[in-house]
């Protein structure tokens, strides 16, 4: 690369994909001048840091419309350093509504510098109206699903599948001997995963019947063990109290694992389903929020599955329990069917599809590749 490069990342998950980026940036041109905003994981590779990436963690439009103010002056205070740096290209990290302004602004101002983003906008869902903007102002969109390039056909960007970084991410945390000891587990019983998400919201909407699930099963079928992973941003004594009797595992630091040795999970709609079929596991996908919530969403997204791992697949390969039928009964109905030895072979293998579709390890290697190769 010939020049400076700017990037930005606004969210913890940027943060992330992005220290894989500049650490592999760095390690293949270690002379490049990194500026930029990012987090903790990104700030050892950038050479100047503009701003860190919570100043840009504003979630819901009252959110946004209070930080206004603060996120104007930021984006000119970007725009002045581009500027002052000479920057010759941008590499935008996920976070689309400030960042795909910023690249507009840029440019509008600096028409030479080379626009690059990676995580492509979930414009397939919401949002569609974006892909004009985004096909005629970027010049390459890193996509991390396969189904992406697709949107941009007819539009100068170069829109290219990289793979999705999740794919050398997921993995048990220990052995399978290892984690049933540490969660207190025997080793010979069936052992159910449950995932009520990873906000409060979603766990007082989706643990009660799971609980309740828990509890009848303890009578009916006693030799099934279960356990929950309690996700980092949750206290364990919230998850205790809706749990109440219900005889569930409580496991921290171990969310992969928990999965990954379990016969069968519930799963809140989220990352969390690509990460379950990533791993194998057979799973039932749980989607609930507030009745105007959900009919509004319904009205803006148009799409075939609401879980990511079907939308990868091209096919319901987890069955999806929306709204009214999140209750005992019907999770009970199809825990039964992930359960059935003869079903199990034809759910992993829909799994496996998941799988093939997320490409190979490498995602941001490919990316610094190719960014190396535009610009020698």
């Amino acid at each position: 690369m010939n020049g400076p490069l700017l990037v930005i990342a606004g969210e913890d998950s940027g943060d992330l994909h992005g220290a894989e980026l500049l650490r592999e940036l760095k390690a293949r041109q270690p002379e490049l001048r990194i500026v930029g905003v990012g987090g903790s994981r990104m700030s050892p590779f950038l050479d100047r840091k503009l701003a860190d990436a919570r100043d840009l963690a504003v979630v819901g439009f009252v959110e946004v419309i209070k930080h206004l103010p603060a996120l104007i002056r930021l984006k000119r205070a970007i725009l002045a350093a581009a500027a002052a740096e000479g920057i010759t290209d941008a590499l935008f990290i996920d976070y689309p509504g400030f960042n795909l302004s910023l690249a507009k602004a840029l440019r509008a101002r600096m028409p030479s510098v080379r626009l690059h983003q990676y995580v492509c906008p979930q414009v397939w869902a919401w949002k569609k109206g974006r892909i004009p903007t985004l096909g005629r102002t970027l010049d390459t969109l890193y996509c991390l699903f396969d189904f992406e390039p697709d949107l941009f056909k007819g539009y100068p960007v170069d829109a290219r599948f990289v793979g999705h970084p999740l794919v050398e991410v997921v993995k048990p945390e220990c052995d399978r001997d290892a984690f049933f000891a540490r969660a207190g587990l025997d080793l010979d019983r069936p052992l159910v995963a449950l995932l009520p998400g990873s906000r409060m919201g979603e766990v007082v909407s989706l643990l009660p019947p799971m609980a309740e699930l828990a509890r009848r099963w303890a009578r009916e079928r006693p030799e099934v063990q279960w356990v929950l992973p309690v996700a980092s941003t949750l206290d364990p004594a919230f998850i205790r109290a809706y749990l109440g009797t219900a005889p569930v595992a409580l496991v921290e630091g171990l969310a992969y694992a928990s999965r990954a040795y379990a016969d069968a999970a519930l799963v809140a709609s989220g990352t969390a389903t690509l990460e379950t079929a990533l791993l194998g596991t057979p799973f039932a996908l749980l989607y609930k929020l507030n009745p105007l919530t959900y009919q509004m969403a319904k009205r803006v997204v148009k799409l075939p599955h609401i879980g990511l791992a079907n939308l990868v697949a091209r096919r319901e390969v987890a069955p999806e329990l929306l709204q009214g039928e999140v209750k005992v009964e019907r999770l009970d109905q199809e825990l039964r069917r992930l359960l059935d030895p003869a079903e199990a072979p034809a759910i992993r293998a829909g799994l496996a599809e998941v799988r093939r579709h997320l490409g190979e390890p490498g995602a941001a290697g490919r990316v610094v590749a190719h960014l190396l190769a535009r610009n020698p």
